[in-house]
């Protein structure tokens, strides 16, 4: 009894600790969300964060949008042909009871049209629009990306992309 009660305050203390949302509705939370920071000349930035759907069903995230920016899209960025590429999505779906990580080289929020480059310490609000037209929101800190995994832009082919 005495460890099924740590169990749960541990596992309590673990899940409120960090999420930056948790949509009652559809069984899902975003968390460790956050944008790459970007210098100030910059004219796009990136979102990432790490889905939990605890239902028994696939959400479908539709759209997203982002307080600041004029755009933003759902992308995916892969090897191929040994040139990394980045396209818009449509939509992403993530499977019954798993955990999707939107991370650097896989899927990520392109945030374009900045009204002003997010700064580090700064909140983005993001919302994203549901197949089931739930709509919910996370505020993402601004953070300076200290991975060691730093997309290399280099060789991307951005052709796809409506930049304006």
């Amino acid at each position: 009894m005495q460890k099924s009660i740590i169990t749960t305050l541990i596992a309590t203390a673990i899940f409120s600790a960090t999420p930056s949302f948790a949509a009652e509705q559809t069984n899902m939370m975003i968390m460790d969300a956050w944008v790459r920071a970007a210098p100030p000349s910059a004219k796009v930035q990136a979102a990432f964060f790490t889905v939990m759907n605890h239902s028994n069903q696939t959400i479908v995230l539709t759209d997203v949008e982002a307080q600041g920016f004029g755009r933003s899209e759902l992308h995916l960025s892969a090897k191929k042909d040994g040139m990394m590429t980045m396209q818009k999505q449509q939509k992403v779906t993530i499977p019954a009871n798993t955990i999707f990580q939107f991370k650097p080289g896989s899927y990520h929020v392109m945030l374009l049209e900045p009204n002003k480059i997010a700064a580090p310490g700064e909140l983005v609000n993001v919302s994203f629009t549901l197949l089931n037209g739930e709509k919910i929101s996370a505020q993402m800190p601004v953070k300076r990306d200290n991975s060691k995994n730093k997309m290399d832009h280099s060789e991307m082919d951005h052709s796809d992309i409506e930049h304006n």
